[in-house]
């Protein structure tokens, strides 16, 4: 008896690290099912010429929409705009100059289990105004799934801990496959465009596994930065200003670190007046997206705190000890699905540190008591 009880409590230890561990097969099993998880979203934009495309997601959601929109803009030359689906309704309105008509809208919500409330609102007056909804789900046949025009299943599964993260993945890089495939039938990426993306799609199994443990590697010889920190301030710019949120989102998640986001320009015009020599950053660094702001808001920012952490590929020229270097790619656009992954890491490993439950939330019955999900439409 005393064995199973061990058990199961090594079992919600480990919960979050075995959902991280999973995301590099994880990443193997969707590229493996690439065409059946592209097909209906690829058929749909060469039927139809979409014109707009709503994101449509709560928290992660809005995160992981952020980070997707810009890879559309550009590929698919589409205008998109990233809601907040709980207020939309309300406050806001689809086609509101009536450009467009409903075949060239697209509401696309990269959902987890598609009972969220503001997702299935907005998809309800999508089906009143007879515009398509593409839905991203671990459940076909949930709520928003069956509201939506196109379900894609993510193939994860859901996950012991309540801080979400392979899900996340799998919405990320379903939709990057979608836009991807579509832009090379549309023609309107070239072969060698279209080549360069699958090399990057081919090396992102391992590349994850060896990011995993480089942020390992690093949390043995400098936990001492992050152990008595109950703030932690998170830069990035363009989609990584979403990463920023994401991974601030689950580091308060996992270790009740208060999360302050800012997109990096908004940081220099409103946030530092705030930092002391404790004040502990993290700075999103990928090669090419900012970058001299960047190199510029780093120097900066070491001039007035001890607690800098850059994070960023191993050549990056400001590395410094503190520095989280990692196997990234630094794609513009795609790499957001890398750099998700040392905020993830580091959430767990701060849980495991502070004793903290990664599968029992605090407020464990927030959710049913403010009404966030439901099970009916």
């Amino acid at each position: 008896m005393e064995g199973a009880k061990t058990t199961a409590k090594e079992q919600e230890r480990t919960a979050l690290l075995r959902t991280i561990t999973d995301e590099p097969l994880l990443i193997r099993r969707l590229l493996q099912h690439k065409k059946e998880l592209t097909e209906d979203f690829v058929q749909h934009f060469l039927t139809h010429t979409v014109k707009k495309v709503y994101f449509s997601g709560q928290a992660s959601g809005t995160f992981v929409g952020n980070m997707l929109a810009p890879c559309m803009e550009k590929l698919l030359q589409v205008e998109t705009e990233v809601c907040n689906p709980a207020s939309f309704p309300e406050y806001f309105q689809f086609n509101i100059n009536q450009q467009y008509s409903p075949d060239e809208m697209l509401m696309l919500c990269p959902a987890h289990s598609g009972t969220t409330t503001g997702p299935i609102r907005m998809a309800q007056e999508c089906k009143r105004l007879n515009i398509p909804v593409v839905c991203i789900t671990i459940d076909s046949n949930s709520p928003l799934a069956n509201l939506s025009d196109i379900v894609i299943n993510k193939l994860c599964g859901s996950e012991e801990s309540f801080i979400e993260t392979r899900t996340h993945m799998a919405s990320l890089l379903i939709t990057f496959l979608c836009i991807i495939e579509t832009a090379n039938q549309k023609e309107l990426i070239s072969r060698q465009q279209y080549t360069y993306y699958q090399q990057y799609f081919t090396r992102l199994e391992d590349n994850v596994k060896q990011i995993i443990k480089d942020t390992a590697d690093w949390y043995k010889n400098h936990r001492e930065l992050l152990q008595t920190k109950m703030v932690a301030r998170y830069i990035g710019a363009g989609p990584y200003y979403a990463v920023a949120q994401e991974g601030g989102l689950k580091i308060a998640e996992a270790a009740s670190i208060a999360a302050l986001a800012y997109e990096q320009e908004e940081f220099m015009h409103t946030g530092t007046t705030q930092i002391q020599k404790d004040t502990l950053l993290f700075l999103i660094a990928p090669y090419g997206v900012q970058e001299m702001r960047m190199l510029e808001l780093i120097r900066w920012c070491r001039l007035y705190s001890d607690y800098v952490i850059l994070i960023a590929n191993h050549s990056h020229p400001l590395k410094d000890s503190k520095a989280l270097l990692c196997h990234f790619q630094d794609d513009p656009y795609c790499s957001v699905m890398e750099y998700m992954v040392p905020f993830q890491m580091l959430a767990h490993l701060l849980a495991e540190d502070r004793g903290l439950s990664v599968v029992h939330a605090a407020n464990d019955g927030a959710s049913a008591y403010l009404k966030t999900h439901t099970e009916e439409v």
